[in-house]
Order: structure tokens, then C-alpha cells, then sequence
């Protein structure tokens, strides 16, 4: 009995998800550039969406040259890029927590070379937090469904952050966390707690 709950306990541990803890500040944010561009997992599931995503683009290629109507040239890209929150960020988001009084908890981002600086702007706040707590924030990769990453808070009674990610049918992606509502409640208490 015991041999068999030892190896279920090795088997589980062995196939978690390798973490990094974040604290804040610009070794962590290099540290959490490495793990975004360099988690094998992270980076198969970037690669499957963008996959997705540029199937859905040539299948609406294909359906806006059936349904055109004049030869007039129209620069896809350039409507895409006017589109409200689809224009690329000018500057980095939530620089400090004082700077930051509400997380992003959603992006919307045009191209698939965006999608790895989109995932760090969202996850950047909660990181600040645990600094400015005296903690740390616990990054994971996940699986299954949209679900790209984790982040626990530690020191902090709140289920995991899942960040998810997914190609929009027209093209680009949207990138989100789950329970908005409740994390921006809770970023707002902690963020004024800590700066307190």
C-alpha cells in the first residue's frame, strides 16, 4: 500500500508543471521574459494558437475574395491596427505598483509576436503586488483548454490567477484572465494594504 502511494506521489510530482517565483523588480522581469520565451510547454501552446489563429485568417482570406464586391485594395492590416485595442502598446504597462492603480486583466493582440509581451503585461501587476507585500507570485504553465499559465499568490488565500489565451476567427487573439471581477477586488484591497 505504501509503495503504491509512493509512487503515485512520484508520478504526480514528476509530471507538475515546472514554476518560477517572481518577487518584482528587473531581475524578476528577466527572469520572466526567460521563462515566457523558454518553457518548452508555454511555448508549444503559443505555437498552436498562432497556428490556429492563422487558419482562421486564411479561411476568412478566403471568404472576404468570394464575397468581394469591387477591386478596390483594402490593407487588412491597416483597418485591424485602427480597431480599438488592437493598436500595439507604445510603452510598457505598470512600470511601478504605485503607477498601476488597476491591473489589466485582458488584452487584445494583433499579431502572434505580441502574444509573449501580452502575457508579461498581464502578469507583471500581480508580480509588483507580491513585491510590494513582501511575497512572491508563483508562475506556472498549464493545460487543457485555453488556460496558458498559473499564477499563485503566495501569502495570500486566493485560488491561482489561470491566464488563457485564444485566436479570435478574423484574426488576432484575445488574452485574458478568468474572474475578472473578483481579481480586481482583490488586487485593489491588497495594492492599497501595501502601499499603506
Amino acid at each position: 500500500m505504501r509503495l503504491a502511494l509512493l509512487l503515485v506521489l512520484a508520478a504526480s510530482t514528476a509530471s507538475a508543471a515546472p514554476s518560477l517565483r517572481l518577487s518584482g523588480g528587473p531581475k524578476a522581469e528577466d527572469k520572466l521574459r526567460r521563462f515566457v520565451s523558454g518553457d518548452k510547454a508555454l511555448r508549444e501552446r503559443l505555437a498552436d494558437i498562432s497556428a490556429r489563429e492563422a487558419a482562421f485568417r486564411a479561411e476568412a482570406r478566403e471568404s472576404d475574395l468570394r464575397d468581394a464586391v469591387s477591386d478596390a485594395p483594402v490593407d487588412r492590416a491597416e483597418l485591424i491596427a485602427q480597431l480599438p485595442g488592437l493598436r500595439r502598446p507604445s510603452v510598457p504597462s505598470c512600470p511601478t505598483l504605485k503607477d498601476c492603480p488597476a491591473p489589466e486583466l485582458a488584452a487584445d493582440v494583433a499579431d502572434a509576436a505580441d502574444l509573449a509581451e501580452a502575457v508579461r503585461a498581464l502578469v507583471r501587476p500581480w508580480m509588483l503586488l507580491q513585491q510590494a507585500r513582501g511575497s512572491v507570485a508563483e508562475v506556472s504553465s498549464a493545460q487543457g483548454g485555453d488556460a496558458l499559465l498559473t499564477v499563485r499568490l503566495k501569502d495570500l488565500d486566493a485560488d491561482p490567477l489561470v491566464l488563457n489565451a485564444t485566436p479570435r476567427l478574423l484574426g488576432g487573439f484575445k488574452v485574458w484572465f478568468d474572474r475578472p471581477l473578483l481579481l480586481a477586488a482583490l488586487y485593489g484591497r491588497e495594492r492599497e494594504a501595501a502601499l499603506r
